[in-house]
């Protein structure tokens, strides 16, 4: 038998152990009608506090369920403070599931008065309803939410919700909102917000400087898909990192990004040449990670856009490429344009290592003198969709080792800085990659100081059939078996290769 203390700790007496009336420090046992229940029921006695902690980690709809459990249970679940309701799941005619019935249902029988989180996701709305999201809303103000989500779906006509009740409340968080309506006027206050993502939203540079001049404790700030802003300038000496994603749509002229004090930048999306961004004083950066397309850009403009770009990110360390922008490099490398010297110590590549990313590849090495991890994400990217004449293409048609061989001496990260090599996502079709075995048998026989070459493959998920994973796993055997037999420059280099455990398992 358990009972709770004070503290909502439990007190157990061991098996045939009874408990001694005449000690004056054991407590006698409480009579029948205190004791929490049977030793099944042990979790009712938990604190309240406890019990919303484990509400917090199960869906909305099962906290609802408990409500059938016993009368300890009945009301329990309406003191939750955490409350999320995710529209997407809905597979049902609305006759029978009715999203909106459901969250005024539960939003009318909360009873706890502060709400830590209070997400609404994937909701299809419609003009007419406006005055039921600004009812949730204020549910939002009245129980001083910190977290607060509200993502809504695109209905039958464009549909954007007025954020004005949002401007003052002072105790958020988190706020992560998607076609949402920033009113032109009002006072910003968000004293406590850390986090801030705005989705698909006209904005304007007016507005982000009245954010920032109201959320003096900003550390994130994401925008995905966002009109109408001209210039980023973040002066905040609080906003450490920035992700920008560009709607392809966007007729803007080209854009300023000035963020003296920012850590991390991101940026992705689809650019025209006219609109593409320049980073201006980014000299705090630490981490960049670029992963757009310029659209209707010819093949010189668009290689001088990004060596702009890495020229403005020369000195910081870690860095992530997007597979767009790696075949782009790999353009600049077949004319020999001289690289761009960089400081960079931790590279990311994403790319299927074919004939149109190894040279990109090799411009990175020659670009990053003190490069120490590199890691390549294998992807399914297409081929270079940009018109090459005729000459430029000849250029790609290269024996891989020899292209690799003819740039060696060229890498000064090679002969004295790398050591770390991770290949992520080698999946089954990926196995009999020329350029891709080529480029790690370049890296084993030339990384001088190389500590760890790590792939880890990505296998398929077909369970019962074992034929099929026996010919999987008979290919991986084959790789490992060429990739163990290469030569290494090192003596210290390990090969590993990193398998799911269901796969290697009996």
């Amino acid at each position: 038998m358990a009972e709770p203390s004070v503290h909502g700790a439990t007190r157990r007496s061991s098996s045939g152990d009874r408990p001694n009336r005449a000690d004056p420090d054991r407590p006698p046992p409480p009579p029948p009608s205190r004791r929490s229940g049977s030793p099944s029921d042990l979790i009712s006695a938990l604190p309240d506090a406890v019990i919303h902690r484990i509400f917090s980690y199960l869906p909305l709809e099962d906290v609802v369920k408990t409500s059938v459990l016993s009368k300890r249970w009945r009301s329990t679940w309406t003191s939750t403070t955490e409350l999320v309701f995710d529209g997407e799941i809905e597979d049902r005619p609305r006759s029978t599931f009715d999203f909106w019935s459901i969250v005024d249902a539960v939003l009318s029988q909360c009873t706890s008065p502060t709400v830590k989180r209070f997400h609404v996701t994937g909701l299809n709305c419609e003009w007419t309803d406006q005055p039921k999201v600004e009812l949730w809303l204020g549910f939002a103000a009245r129980h001083r939410v910190e977290d607060l989500r509200l993502w809504l779906a695109n209905g039958s006509s464009s549909f954007y919700v007025q954020l004005g009740i949002v401007y003052c409340l002072s105790w958020l968080v988190r706020l992560d909102v998607c076609r949402c309506t920033f009113s032109l006027g009002g006072t910003i206050s968000w004293p406590c917000l850390k986090f801030l993502s705005i989705e698909y939203a006209g904005l304007s540079d007016d507005l982000l400087r009245r954010i920032f001049r109201g959320s003096p404790v900003l550390e994130s700030l994401e925008l995905r898909d966002c009109w109408g802003v001209k210039n980023i300038i973040i002066d905040s000496t609080s906003v450490k990192e920035l992700v920008y994603v560009h709607p392809g749509y966007s007729r803007a002229k080209r854009m300023k990004i000035w963020a003296p004090h920012l850590l991390l930048l991101r940026v992705s999306g689809m650019w025209h040449y006219y609109d593409f961004f320049g980073l201006d004083d980014i000299s705090s950066l630490v981490e960049a990670e670029i992963d757009f397309q310029i659209l209707y850009g010819g093949k010189w403009m668009c290689c001088d856009l990004l060596k702009e770009t890495f020229e403005k990110l020369h000195q910081v360390p870690t860095i992530t490429i997007g597979g767009w922008c790696l075949e782009i490099l790999s353009l600049l490398e077949m004319e020999g344009v001289p690289a761009v010297l960089s400081k960079c110590q931790n590279l990311t590549l994403h790319g299927p290592v074919s004939q149109w990313d190894l040279p990109g590849i090799a411009y990175m090495l020659r670009s990053s003198r003190c490069l120490e991890k590199l890691v390549i994400h294998l992807t399914d990217l297409t081929p270079l969709e940009l018109e090459l004449d005729e000459e430029s293409q000849e250029r790609f048609n290269f024996d891989e080792e020899d292209f690799l061989c003819s740039r060696r001496g060229n890498f000064e990260c090679l002969a004295n800085h790398l050591k770390r090599v991770e290949i992520i996502g080698l999946k089954a079709d990926s196995f009999g990659s020329k350029h891709l075995l080529a480029l790690i048998k370049f890296l084993l026989g030339d990384a001088v100081v190389l500590e760890k070459l790590i792939i880890k493959a990505k296998l398929p998920t077909r369970h019962g059939r074992k034929r099929f994973k026996a010919a999987v796993l008979s290919k991986l055997f084959g790789v490992s078996k060429n990739v163990l037999s290469c030569r290494r420059a090192s003596k210290n280099a390990e090969v590993i290769f990193d398998c799911p455990s269901e796969w290697v398992s009996s």
